[in-house]
This record gives structure tokens, C-alpha cells and sequence, in this order.
């Protein structure tokens, strides 16, 4: 679902009524021209959701309900309450076909050229909105690497190139390396940056690797896929691999690969991308026993664990005396089925609130500088997204921090998130 399709709820985030714990003193900025999307009543918001409905023709039946009235429902709550510094959010909402990347672009242009918008919320091209039109986003989602632009992109899911040493850390902390020969899978050749990012912090950590290996088929070549996989699986077999690491989009090629070619040789498995792994489960298509000795982290909670947040269940009930007849399905623990109507309500509260928190500690005169600077400041902030306090850093537009275990339940057939952040 998550590279596919639809964004994940964990790049939900922050709250800004949660307290921050030493968080960051308003910021002052010199002004020598008037910033888009702002005025002295009014902030500009662009919120380009994703229109499932779209996608009804394909069989997908995902319901993660009504975005528009969570939004327009989280915002009237918060300007009714003073907005953020004496300004009222003006939201600009436009459904985003998820298919192919065309309609997130011309979205992107309509936001940022036509309505003028400060901040884009969400977005799934980040990057169109980084580099092209500097507009600053939240938990924005990217086609391949997150933009080189100066322009932040706040969000609790850090890049893989940043978390990966965080978890591996974390996972060789724990054993799940000790006296293993492993075997590195990359998923194909736009997981090379990745790849030696993990070969890098593996062999830091004393980690016997014996084999690496890219499927270098074509991308849309099913047949051609499954073949090279199995051939580097038959490699690592040989050189007496006993843990494979899939790195990337490994993380769905091989266990898909794994089934297509039947194999037998089914050793325990790590997969650095769980978002990836996710598709795998969520679309069912993946036997149990081709995912049952997987492992994988997230850096943020569960669904289930962030939905019982006391700021979500808040804005549940905000949501809900706007809107009474709205569907709202709270998330079962684990996530199953296609009934997510959840999602909106809690992706609404919680980006929303991340925005207002950075912009409040903006101050008055808010601009791009100043709402970078404040949330590169934030320190050791209580956000309910993470579980944990959690520290941004100049620069360093999200934060490294907390790592939860995820793992495969095959009785149930989903993925089981840990309750509480492994220690490190």
C-alpha cells in the first residue's frame, strides 16, 4: 500500500496542543518581502489528498474516509481557538488521482502557482514542491531520494539512507546478527544508495556479510525479476548465507520472488523497509510461510498505538460532532481489512497539529526562514507520532530516534508492531 498507492498512517505526526519538553523559542526573521500564502489575518494551507475512489475501477477497495470533511473539521477547530498566532488557516484541498505521478505534479502547480499556498500538507510528489516552488511541506512523500532542496519537508519517518544505521544498530544491539552470514538483497538498481549505506553500517558493527546483490531486471519484467532472484538466492544458498537483509524495495521483491520461483531455501530475513514489506502483507498476495521469519523496525508506532493517543482521540471527537453521520472505523490491532475510515481523522489531527506546532513557535512573523529555523529547533518534543520525545536538528528536518520492532504474525497473517521503542 505505502509505495503502491497510498501514504502510510505512520507519516502522520505532531500535535500542537502536546507541551514541548525545551522546545523552540519563537524565531524572528527580518522580512524584506511578503511571504506566500500569508497575510496578517490568514495562512495559505494546500492539502493534497489521495482519491481512492479513483482507483474503485481496479478492484481496490481501501476506504480511509473523508479527508476533505477530517481537514475542514481539524482546521475550524483550531482557528476557533485562536489559529496559530492570531491567524486563521485557510485550507485549499485538492484530490490527487493515485495513479501514476501526473496528477500529484498538476496538483503541486494548482497549490503552489494558483492558490499560493505557504505549506503543503502530505503531499506524494514532495519533491515538486521542494525544488521547483520552495513551499514547505509536511510528512511530504517522495518518488525515489528525498529533494536536495534547502526548503524542509518536516516529518517523524526519517529517509532510509539516515534510519537504516539507526535500526541495524539497534537490531545488532539485540543479537539478530550474532553468528549469522548474511546475505545483502537489493530490490533493484534505484536501492544502490541504500545498499551502501547498509554495507557501510554493517560492517561498522562487525556484521559478517558474505554476499551482496542487486536485481537489476527490468522493473516492470516479472519474469526477468524472479529469474535473477533466483539465481542470487541460489548464490547465497551456496556461500552458506543464513540471514538475508532486503534492502529497499527488497523488501517486497523477495519474498514475492521466493514464492514465484517455490523455493525452499527459506533462511530468516530482515527487511530495512517495512513501508515495502507492508505492500506485501496488505495485499494478501504472499503466502505466510514466504514472511514468517522476517523482522523489520518502524520509526514510528502502530496505527492501533497512535489512535489511542489522547490529541487523536480529541480530534476523533471534534471530527465526529462536525460531521455525526461521517463513517469513522476506529484501526484494529493489527491493521486489518480494507475499512481504514481512521485514517483521515487521525492524518487530519495529527500533520495539521505538526504545522501549527512549528508555526506557533515561528511567531508572529512567519516566513519560510522562520518556520525552517523553528522546526529545525524543536528539541526533545512530546509528539504523540513518535511515542517518545523526539529531536529535530538544524538541517535535519526529522528526527532519529525511536526504533519499533515489527514482526510477522502467520496465525493472523499481518505485521505486529512492539508496543514500546527497542532500546538501543
Amino acid at each position: 500500500m505505502r509505495k503502491s498507492l497510498v501514504p502510510p498512517v505512520i507519516g502522520a505526526l505532531l500535535l500542537s496542543a502536546v507541551a514541548i519538553v525545551g522546545g523552540a523559542a519563537p524565531v524572528s526573521a527580518a522580512t524584506s518581502a511578503p511571504t506566500q500564502g500569508v497575510t496578517a489575518t490568514t495562512i495559505r494551507v494546500g492539502i493534497p489528498y489521495v482519491d481512492l475512489a479513483a482507483v474503485r475501477q481496479f478492484g481496490i477497495t481501501l476506504n480511509q474516509g473523508s479527508f476533505p470533511d477530517a481537514y475542514d473539521a481539524v482546521i475550524a477547530n483550531l482557528n476557533a481557538s485562536g489559529g496559530i498566532n492570531g491567524r486563521r488557516i485557510v485550507p485549499y484541498l485538492v484530490a490527487v488521482n493515485p495513479v501514476g505521478t501526473g496528477p500529484a505534479i498538476t496538483a503541486c502547480t494548482q497549490l503552489s502557482e494558483d492558490d499560493s499556498v505557504f505549506v503543503a500538507i502530505n503531499p506524494q510528489q514532495a519533491d515538486c514542491f521542494l525544488q521547483q516552488h520552495h513551499v514547505p511541506t509536511i510528512s511530504g512523500t517522495f518518488q525515489d531520494a528525498p529533494s536536495s532542496s534547502g526548503t524542509p519537508n518536516f516529518t517523524l519517518v526519517p529517509p532510509p539512507t539516515a534510519y537504516d544505521p539507526v535500526q541495524l544498530s539497534v537490531l545488532a544491539h539485540q543479537g539478530d546478527f550474532k553468528g549469522k552470514k548474511v546475505g545483502l538483497f537489493a530490490g533493484q538498481e534505484t536501492d544502490g544508495a541504500e545498499l551502501t549505506v547498509v554495507q557501510s553500517s554493517l560492517k561498522s558493527l562487525g556484521v559478517h556479510v558474505v554476499q551482496s546483490a542487486v536485481d537489476g531486471a527490468p522493473q516492470d519484467d516479472e519474469v526477468a525479476t524472479n529469474q535473477q532472484a533466483a539465481l542470487i538466492a541460489q548464490r547465497f544458498q551456496q556461500a552458506g548465507v543464513n540471514e538475508v537483509v532486503a534492502v529497499g524495495t527488497g523488501a517486497t521483491v523477495w519474498p514475492e520472488s521466493l514464492q514465484a520461483n517455490q523455493s525452499s531455501y527459506l533462511p530468516p530475513w530482515i527487511a530495512t523497509s517495512e513501508s515495502s514489506l507492508e505492500t506485501s502483507v496488505l495485499g494478501a498476495s504472499i503466502q505466510p510461510k514466504y514472511l514468517q521469519n522476517v523482522l523489520t523496525t518502524s520509526p514510528v508506532p502502530s496505527n492501533y498505538a497512535l489512535w489511542h493517543t489522547p490529541a487523536v482521540q480529541a480530534c476523533d471527537r471534534v471530527v465526529r460532532k462536525a460531521y455525526p453521520s461521517l463513517e469513522i472505523t476506529p484501526p484494529t490491532n493489527p491493521l486489518m481489512g480494507s475499512d481504514q475510515t481512521f485514517y483521515a481523522v487521525e492524518a487530519a489531527c495529527l500533520n495539521i497539529d505538526l504545522f501549527a506546532t512549528i508555526a506557533k513557535a515561528a511567531g508572529k512573523n512567519l516566513t519560510e526562514s522562520s518556520f525552517a529555523h523553528a522546526g529545525y529547533a524543536l528539541r526533545n518534543a512530546a509528539i504523540p507520532g513518535s511515542g517518545v520525545p523526539v529531536s529535530f536538528a538544524p538541517g535535519r528536518a526529522y528526527p532519529l530516534g525511536p526504533v519499533y520492532l515489527v514482526t510477522f504474525d502467520k496465525a493472523k497473517n499481518v505485521l505486529q508492531f512492539a508496543d514500546s521503542p527497542a532500546t538501543k
